[in-house]
């Protein structure tokens, strides 16, 4: 993972502020905690279960994951046959929300498809007829114009989710709970039955004490007389636990 942070982020992109990931061993070892903080990046983990919380990335493996489904047919052990195919497909496709491509937004320019040689497009004629010193002064305008077209983006982005936001909260019961607390909490993975009670299997467990309060609606849980659960849990998946009288 040291060499994929290096190697993939840090070489391409720069040192970013934060990396945000789930709370799997591989992003909350020492060794990794340690090589992040040399670099003055800092770790988000998000909660179990709860893909929200890294709400882009999340979003758009939902849509990539969709699109290779389409293409699976019957052989879906070669899913990674496709990706680069739909990569491709998802990184030069227009975002409605937004109006341009990711591609668009990287390069300033839209991506050269296969079908613009095959059947020549009017902008590969006219680069094709394109003095040097036109083409560069073309370029350079093109690079001009990727800060501001991001920053518009950007602000595009924002205002789509905001609106987005406003709309799904409308639908949302907030949940509030404190330091000292006694909750049920879901067993997950939700699919994992009792073997012995099949689909009459518990789907709450506890109650367990909740110790500590995280901003975004995490909370860290203990066992009654038993130890501290290993990993945070978004609120999502507790419900306030009344003892019986």
């Amino acid at each position: 993972m040291k060499e994929f942070i290096e190697e993939r982020i840090i070489h391409r992109f720069g040192i970013s502020e934060t990396i945000t990931a789930d709370q799997g061993t591989v992003f909350t070892g020492r060794e990794i905690l340690d090589f992040t903080r040399s670099r003055g990046i800092k770790m988000i983990h998000s909660t179990s279960y709860y893909a929200q919380a890294n709400g882009q990335a999340e979003a758009s493996n939902k849509v990539i994951i969709k699109l290779i489904k389409k293409h699976l047919e019957d052989n879906p052990k070669e899913w990674d046959s496709l990706l680069s195919t739909v990569l491709w497909a998802y990184r030069t496709s227009k975002r409605s929300s937004i109006g341009v491509s990711p591609y668009m937004l990287t390069y300033g320019q839209e991506a050269v498809l296969p079908l613009e040689i095959t059947v020549q497009s009017l902008r590969i004629k006219l680069q094709g007829n394109m003095a040097k010193e036109q083409d560069d002064e073309m370029m350079y305008a093109n690079i001009d114009e990727l800060g501001e077209n991001q920053a518009t983006t950007l602000e595009k982005m924002m205002i789509h989710k905001q609106r987005v936001a406003k709309a799904c909260n409308k639908h949302v019961k907030i949940k509030h709970f404190e330091e000292g607390d006694l909750v049920w909490k879901t067993i997950l993975p939700t699919s994992l039955d009792n073997e012995k009670f099949s689909k009459w299997s518990p789907k709450w467990g506890g109650p367990y004490l909740m110790t500590n309060v995280i901003p975004g609606n995490a909370y860290r849980l203990m066992e009654i007389d038993g130890p501290e659960l290993q990993r945070s849990t978004n609120g999502k998946y507790l419900k306030k636990f009344y003892p019986s009288m």
